[in-house]
């Protein structure tokens, strides 16, 4: 689930980057908290949950790896939501940028290494 939400990011980024990217400023010139950017963190939470339940109850040789990174991911989605008023600064000068490009190809790394780890695991 995440390597698919990573590549869809991705590709939609790489394809129609102008409508992304105003679409992606629009959520990060928010002071407050978009109520749609609460829905990636709370799926990664609940599959957090998931991972930790299968890797103590149903273990899977290397099933820890990807619990460790769902765990590593849950934590950074966690410490955004908490730390918007900086995240949202940081991340609005992030897709402002017109060189945005390499963020783009490290989503698309990112979710191809957690599609490679998810075959290799599972």
């Amino acid at each position: 689930m995440i390597a698919m939400a990573l590549l869809v990011k991705a590709a939609v980024a790489l394809i129609a980057s102008r409508r992304f990217y105003a679409k992606r400023q629009q959520h990060y010139s928010s002071e407050t908290l978009p109520s749609k950017l609460l829905i990636p963190p709370a799926a990664v939470l609940a599959l957090t949950v998931a991972a930790w339940f299968a890797t103590i109850f149903h273990y899977q040789p290397w099933g820890w790896l990807v619990t460790s990174f769902l765990s590593l991911l849950s934590c950074l989605s966690l410490h955004n939501l908490l730390n918007w008023a900086k995240h949202r600064q940081t991340m609005l000068r992030l897709v402002a940028n017109p060189k945005v490009k390499p963020v783009d190809y490290l989503l698309l790394a990112a979710g191809l290494g957690f599609l490679a780890l998810a075959l290799f695991v599972y």
